[in-house]
């Protein structure tokens, strides 16, 4: 696989909450997850595709300011290139990046969020 192809992508592990004057339960699908709780926030994985780092936590912010979430704070960014050279990511988060890649999209959470009371 060539891993150079992913050089200009990102893996971001993003502590998310609702913007001000949103819910966050109404920001996000409850399909199977109880409506009696009240989510304070959650943990995303968010893939970005942008050759400069600083540019891509930028993409990050506005790409979920559009969805209504604001960043809590970033816990880890990772060059997906790196991460496929010593093996650290999976099939399924790399089927996403290829999707990613191939789109004219730049930003993607991946996966699904983690939420949290």
């Amino acid at each position: 696989m060539n891993k150079n192809k992913y050089a200009d992508t990102w893996l971001a592990f993003v502590n998310i909450t609702a913007k001000q004057n949103h819910k966050f339960n109404e920001l996000i699908d409850l399909e199977d997850i109880s409506s009696d709780v009240s989510f304070d926030g959650a943990w995303a994985n968010i893939l970005v595709k942008e050759p400069d780092i600083k540019k891509a936590i930028d993409i990050i912010h506005q790409g979920l300011d559009e969805l209504y979430f604001k960043v809590i704070f970033i816990e880890k960014i990772e060059n997906v290139s790196s991460l496929i050279e010593y093996d650290e990511i999976s099939d399924d988060v790399l089927s996403e990046v290829n999707w990613l890649y191939d789109s004219d999209f730049v930003f993607k959470i991946s996966d699904r969020l983690f939420p949290y009371e």
